[in-house]
């Protein structure tokens, strides 16, 4: 497996284990022909004030080992045609998720009997509205770091979706 290929699988991994600590269901499409790598889905009404039932979101997932974040973001070069897909609009809302993991690739994980580490975090944007890019190939996208993908991130999210209101 290349270390590309590495990066994916622990970006999985992570909403994986973040969607399962909320009490999510994390699916994977068979084929990601529309900017879908995972989808999150609840199971039923997530509280009282719920207007739709079983909630879902669907994300584009990437990963980077990058030294440090800058200015409270992570740049990073998304693929036009990813930008295009999660700038319009769906019926189920859109996120692209960003893991971001330490240069050296022998700090990505660690374990002992004790404890699994995942070092580093995962970090959401919606692109919904977003402008059309003049660009080619890629276009940056900066995704906040106060953005965090957390058990109660994804939590709140899927109250907000429940409700109609935005990501």
């Amino acid at each position: 497996m290349t270390e590309n290929e590495q990066k994916q699988q622990l970006s999985f991994a992570y909403i994986h284990a973040v969607a399962a600590r909320a009490g999510f269901a994390c699916e994977r499409p068979d084929v990601d022909d529309d900017s879908v790598d995972l989808v999150i889905a609840a199971q039923g009404r997530i509280n009282d004030r719920a207007i739709l039932k079983s909630p879902r979101i669907e994300l584009q997932v990437k990963a980077t080992a990058v030294d440090e974040l800058s200015n409270g973001h992570l740049a990073f070069p998304l693929p036009l045609k990813n930008y295009n897909d999660l700038r319009e609009e769906t019926l189920v809302p859109r996120l692209l998720v960003v893991l971001q993991l330490p240069l050296d690739a022998d700090r990505w994980l660690a374990q002992s009997e004790e404890e699994m580490i995942s070092r580093r975090c995962a970090f959401f944007v919606s692109l919904l509205g977003r402008p059309e890019s003049e660009n080619k190939s890629k276009v940056t996208v900066h995704v906040p770091r106060v953005n965090r993908i957390t058990v109660e991130s994804l939590l709140g999210m899927m109250e907000r979706v429940s409700q109609r209101e935005p990501l």
